[in-house]
């Protein structure tokens, strides 16, 4: 099963780690911010969410 990444824009601190690390799965698209986790393995999708320097990423189990 995919994981499901949640984001917290209150947290989020715009830092751009996520897009620049992994950016087919974290992107900005007509203004929007886009989560697909399916686009990379999950060992990388959870790295990246571990490395949020925020905590507005999560994932749910």
């Amino acid at each position: 099963m995919a994981l499901k990444v949640s984001w917290d824009s209150k947290v989020c601190i715009h830092s751009a780690n996520c897009v620049k690390t992994l950016p087919r799965v974290f992107r900005i698209e007509n203004g929007k911010f886009v989560i697909e986790p399916s686009a990379a393995p999950d060992d990388e999708v959870r790295a990246t969410v571990a490395a949020c320097p925020s905590g507005a990423l999560k994932i749910e189990e």
